[in-house]
């Protein structure tokens, strides 16, 4: 958990406690001692515990003692941390000929220590030894492998411990790039490169391996906190690659790894889930899954426990293997079970999955650019990485920048800006808003198509309302927002979760007229366990709505979760005018609060996992609701939300808040929403029109874009009617004259023409 000082005062008890009491295995807390010390910045204690449980170990076991090895590896690494390189090139060399000793030559801790000792050279520079010993540790971790080129790479199907082996790979495809470095021959540096992409995209397919094998805890620590990273290294090497040689292929193959990095994270979710599994299949089946799950992870943990003995037993691990052959074989037959009684998980993932670019720029109209950011959430001397891709319907272009922290401080002033605050700190955000600007739109703005935006967020940059960045800051002593340049003046914008989400089902779900509304009474309610405000301004906003829709609106103690569960087979438009929770430790039990007063069957909370259950067909939903787009955050997926949950349930549309909007004018941007939608506008064009009509009537005090920026349309952005404006009345009115006249002339030629005959 990194909570090093809280595991300090337990290491120093439980030493206490074996010193006092002469209890075993002292060396080990000596170990973890020297750990903790290391992460809180006593390096003095570090060493010294270091020195003590190496002192330990030799003591009782011997020089060679196999868990010696262990000590060794993180010593090493620590003096490597404290720059004391050629130290911890020799500690590492002690932690090879014990392994080798212990365990011979193919094993996963010699191949750790082999890596290790290339981590060494990398570190000093010494690319090419980097890369002899990572092939060596290569060798090692893969039973049939013996090959010492180093421009040669495994099958990834015979590894003795897959998480060895990615991490082998990724090092070695570093290593390649930096090799490349050097080469002053054109035709080895493109290969080395060549190479590099090679390697990375095989750990790549190694990762949707284990994935898609046995997931054990460790695997899955390992990717949360490595796999995109990996992804973004990929996308990395495919850049150099194309830069190289202008390839297409390679330049489509970037965004192709982009993509399936945001489906990855997002596959990670529903697979994790059980959740999702508890509406549809029964319990025991779900008892079962999980205790193969569980015996799986630990059959897995006693191999390589006993692997890692002076004197493993061949039998024992033999026995172990055929286990977990038959209870991997066991549980596939369990998920097909799942799959065929809960046909919704396996749409859920085939939702997910990548869509080509031909087929992303076959939706496009010609004024429309898809802005799709791919963002790094680790820092690499003070930045982090960005790209940034560009689809129109006959171009695509990508850019590679840096960021610093000021990104993320100015992410944070926007996202913490609220009704009080964004007076007070007008400076402050609205300088935010202007770099938001100035390094996410502004330099890829000449290759835009037109003047319709349709952005993919990622990490911080979900929290951001393009909408209202500044295409130029305030005067020097302007205190207010009013005439302030915002983006929204010069686009349209619309949001997708991923390339694969924006346009989705909505090309084939029929446009409709009918609105159905859910406005629930929260008076005097005590089972939802929460007090919440009534909504007034929910009734205006309801109300002005069927002035231009028909529907039905289920107000007070119709409003509930049934009725809504039973209005799902209509084709409607579902416009939800009520509270919703973010649960912001996990988004997956976030809900929207409907009314309890007169429902028997449901609690009232619509969870998020449970919405993505949910099978619909709507052109549209409406989240009239406090922080319907907000949620936990997940690397590479932006925010987890209920707007999410409703996309993936198969609405076309979500439009949705991005933080805890204001009621009253909640309901003159949404009154004036419908109204441009029954005028037949698309969605996008209609929430712009309704944000500059309130900027253009609303007071300078609620110009903030806290009040007016937090709507927005994600998904689809189609019209929702069939309504026919002026131009289309003339030109139908035109149509019909013309063919009348063609249609006049023709019998009179007819007529004529018989007459002569005659």
């Amino acid at each position: 958990m990194r909570d090093y000082a809280s595991a300090l005062e337990n290491l120093v008890k439980s030493a206490s406690l074996k010193l006092n009491n002469h209890l075993p295995e002292i060396e080990l807390t000596f170990l973890n001692l020297a750990k903790a010390y290391a992460q809180t910045g006593n390096l003095n204690l570090a060493e010294e515990y270091f020195t003590r449980s190496i002192n330990k170990m030799n003591e009782k076991f011997g020089e060679d003692y196999y868990r010696s090895a262990e000590v060794y590896f993180d010593y090493g690494l620590f003096l490597r941390s404290a720059g004391r390189n050629a130290e911890a090139f020799e500690i590492h060399r002690k932690a090879l000929s014990i392994c080798r000793k212990n365990y011979g030559e193919k094993h996963s801790l010699v191949a750790l220590s082999l890596k290790h000792l290339g981590d060494d050279y990398l570190a000093q520079a010494d690319f090419r030894s980097a890369l002899e010993y990572y092939q060596k540790s290569l060798i090692a971790v893969v039973n049939d492998f013996d090959n010492m080129d180093i421009f040669s790479n495994p099958q990834i199907d015979s590894s003795l411990f897959d998480i060895r082996l990615l991490d082998n790979l990724k090092s070695k495809a570093r290593a390649l790039e930096l090799y490349a470095n050097e080469q002053n021959d054109k035709t080895l540096k493109l290969n080395t490169i060549t190479k590099s992409l090679e390697t990375i995209e095989l750990a790549l397919h190694l990762i949707d391996n284990i994935r898609n094998n046995y997931f054990t805890e460790d695997s899955r620590i390992y990717l949360s906190e490595n796999e995109k990273e990996t992804y973004l290294f990929a996308v990395h090497m495919a850049s150099t690659l194309y830069t190289l040689t202008g390839d297409i292929k390679v330049k489509e193959k970037i965004y192709s790894i982009s993509q399936k990095a945001k489906s990855a994270v997002l596959q990670n979710e529903i697979t994790e889930n059980n959740l999702l599994y508890s509406a549809a299949v029964h319990d025991t089946t779900i008892a079962k899954q999980n205790r193969l799950t569980g015996s799986i992870a630990a059959y897995n943990n006693l191999i390589i426990e006993e692997s890692r003995k002076t004197s493993p037993d061949s039998t024992r691990i033999s026995l172990w293997k055929d286990a977990l052959f038959d209870m991997n074989r066991e549980k596939e037959r369990i998920t097909d079970k799942i799959n065929k009684e809960f046909p919704q998980y396996r749409e859920l993932i085939l939702k997910t999955e990548p869509v080509s670019l031909t087929m992303i720029q076959r939706h496009l109209h010609r004024d429309e650019t898809v802005v799709d950011y791919l963002l790094s959430n680790q820092y690499n001397n003070g930045t982090r990485n960005l790209y940034t891709f560009l689809i129109t319907r006959n171009d695509f272009e990508f850019y590679e920048t840096r960021l610093d922290s000021l990104f993320f401080k100015n992410a944070e002033i926007i996202r913490n800006t609220d009704q009080l605050s964004a007076n007070s700190k007008f400076r402050d955000h609205t300088d935010a808003l202007s770099y938001m600007y100035e390094n996410l739109v502004k330099p890829m703005e000449k290759d835009f198509a037109g003047k319709k935006l349709i952005i993919i967020p990622d990490e911080e940059i979900a929290w951001l309302p393009f909408d209202a960045f500044l295409m130029s800051g305030p005067e020097p002593y302007q205190t207010d927002y009013e005439r302030l340049q915002y983006l929204i003046y010069n686009y349209t914008v619309s949001y997708g979760y991923s390339s694969s989400l924006i346009f989705s089902k909505g090309l084939q779900t029929p446009r409709v007229e009918e609105v159905l509304s859910f406005t629930p009474d929260y008076s005097d309610d005590n089972r939802s366990g929460m007090a919440f405000n009534e909504l007034n301004g929910a009734v205006i906003e309801i109300g002005s709505i069927y002035k231009w829709f028909r529907g039905k609106g289920f107000t007070g103690n119709q409003a509930t979760e049934t009725n809504f569960r039973q209005a799902l087979n209509r084709p409607a438009v579902f416009h939800m005018a009520m509270h919703s929770v973010s649960d912001t430790t996990d988004s997956r039990f976030s809900y929207m609060m409907f009314d309890t007063h007169n429902d028997t069957l449901e609690d009232g909370k619509l969870y998020n996992y449970e919405i993505s259950l949910i099978r619909i067909q709507s052109p549209m939903v409406v989240l009239s609701a406090c922080n319907s787009g907000t949620g936990t955050m997940y690397h590479s997926e932006g925010l987890m939300s209920l707007a999410r949950g409703f996309i993936l349930a198969g609405a076309s549309s979500v439009i949705r808040t991005k933080w805890e909007v204001n009621d009253e004018v909640s309901a003159t941007i949404i009154t004036q929403f419908y109204y441009n939608l029954s005028k037949g506008k698309h969605k996008n064009e209609a929430m712009r029109l309704a944000k500059l009509w309130y900027l253009k009537t609303s007071s300078p005090a609620y110009s903030s874009p806290y009040f007016w920026a937090a709507y927005e349309v994600l998904g689809d952005h189609a019209p929702i009617t069939r309504h026919i404006g002026a131009p289309g009345l003339i030109i139908i009115t035109a149509g019909v004259i013309i063919i009348s006249v063609v249609l006049i002339f023709y019998f009179r030629r007819r007529k004529i023409f018989s007459e002569r005959s005659l």
